[in-house]
């Protein structure tokens, strides 16, 4: 069936396997699904998601193969029969359950747009039924599965790809082309102070807010060490993702301020809620943004701005596409010099600017929009393309050289047809109706 323009959309999302869709989050991934099927339905789509048992959505939660059912499936060593690792086979088959159940759904005529979250190669490979009507969107690095998958699709394939960045864009693009579409958190869900914090001169009121998982490539320790030298105080809040960087190189830094007396810089606060970072951020004159690595976006920016509070931050992966000159300091990775220096210019970027930055650029309607302007292109270009087929149809069978014998049989039928019959009644001709 061919859908107008304005028509709801139906969209089955496949969500990555390991962890439920649901608050508190194990990652940036699930809340970005979340917030996408939640506002997709709150938009009047129907969405099916395919996702961990105990996810929590809006949307037609479809569960997953759950790790019970899979040991019920298989013997215990059957995965060595296969040469795969137990974990492998059980994703491998997780998929493969979850896209044969879209695929009978979508010949039934249900199915529109299939969206695909999972980080996984066979959802990107079995997707090819789908054509251009299935989209995967990049949110990591290229990870051995998905490097699989696309060392089979560089060689041609109609499906879609978006990336969450034009830096994620990039790093995808000696594989397949991608569109950009960036994620979006929910703005609104976030409370801003807009108002100037009253610490230009560098106050006592003067405070900056560090916050993320603590390990290597988050960079905690280079936060710390600019606020030594600068003499500035830093909360820093995040769970102890590495307990032996943590050992080694921020807690010894915790133990020599905490030498310093009514001097202290630093303040440990750990694993906190969103509210309590919301909180945080409201206080903090800046946000340090040390990562090492170059992250695919950085919820933490978007997080930020959200509550009108300007960055300090590394020109790392995405970050200089979030923070704009009017949001934030960007500075070189490892920068000491130009890092501290954004101490002083900081104080004059406007938190309202912040705040004005993510309704317009990371909000979750944002993001859903982008890719309905997508789902509803692939849907246009096939209408498309099922029309020129049938125009085409008509057009050859319209055109076909008929044989004389054909051609002399349509003459006698079209002569038959015409001549009046005789009823009981009256004289009547096929051609006039009964």
């Amino acid at each position: 069936m061919i859908r107008s323009s304005n028509s709801p959309l139906r969209i089955a999302i496949i969500a990555h396997s390991l962890y439920p869709i649901a608050q508190p989050y194990a990652g940036g991934l699930e809340m970005i699904t979340q917030l996408i099927c939640d506002e997709l339905v709150a938009q009047g789509h129907e969405v099916l998601l395919y996702a961990h048992k105990d996810s929590e959505t809006k949307a037609t939660l479809v569960p997953l193969l759950t790790r019970h059912e899979f040991n019920k499936m298989v013997y215990d060593n059957e995965h060595e029969t296969v040469a795969m690792g137990r974990e492998e086979m059980y994703q491998y088959l997780t998929y493969q359950i979850a896209l044969r159940d879209i695929i009978e759904r979508d010949e039934r005529g249900e199915i529109d747009i299939v969206h695909n979250h999972s980080l996984h190669h066979i959802p990107m490979m079995t997707g090819q039924a789908f054509g251009e009507r299935f989209f995967t969107t990049f949110h990591t690095p290229i990870f051995p599965q998905l490097r699989l998958a696309l060392l089979t699709l560089r060689s041609g394939t109609t499906t879609q790809f978006t990336a969450i960045s034009k830096h994620q864009q990039q790093l995808f693009a000696e594989f397949v082309p991608s569109q950009v579409v960036y994620n979006g958190i929910d703005v609104e869900s976030f409370t801003a102070n807009t108002e100037s914090l009253g610490n230009t001169n560098g106050s006592d009121d003067e405070v900056y807010l560090w916050y993320g998982r603590i390990c290597p490539e988050k960079g905690t320790h280079l936060a710390m060490r600019y606020c030594m030298e600068a003499g500035k105080k830093l909360i820093i809040a995040g769970p102890k993702s590495n307990e032996d960087y943590f050992n080694q190189k921020v807690a010894p830094l915790l133990f020599k301020d905490s030498k310093s007396g009514d001097d202290k810089l630093f303040s440990y606060v750990g694993h906190v809620t969103k509210d309590e970072i919301n909180n945080y951020l409201c206080q903090a004159t800046a946000m340090l943004f040390t990562s090492t690595w170059d992250e695919p976006y950085g919820l933490t920016l978007a997080e930020s701005l959200a509550c009108g509070t300007p960055v300090i931050g590394f020109d790392a992966g995405a970050s200089a596409e979030i923070i704009t000159p009017e949001t934030g300091v960007i500075v070189p990775k490892k920068d000491k010099a130009a890092f501290i220096n954004g101490f002083a210019t900081i104080k004059n970027i406007s938190r309202q600017a912040c705040r004005d930055r993510a309704l317009e650029f990371c909000s979750v309607s944002a993001m859903v929009d982008g890719y309905l302007e997508l789902y509803r292109a692939a849907l246009k270009n096939r209408t498309a393309l099922i029309e020129d087929n049938s125009v085409s149809y008509i057009n050859n069978i319209n055109s076909y050289e008929l044989s004389d014998l054909t051609k002399d049989s349509l003459q006698f039928f079209n002569q038959a047809i015409q001549a009046p019959i005789e009823t009981d009644n009256d004289l009547v001709s096929f051609s006039e109706g009964s």
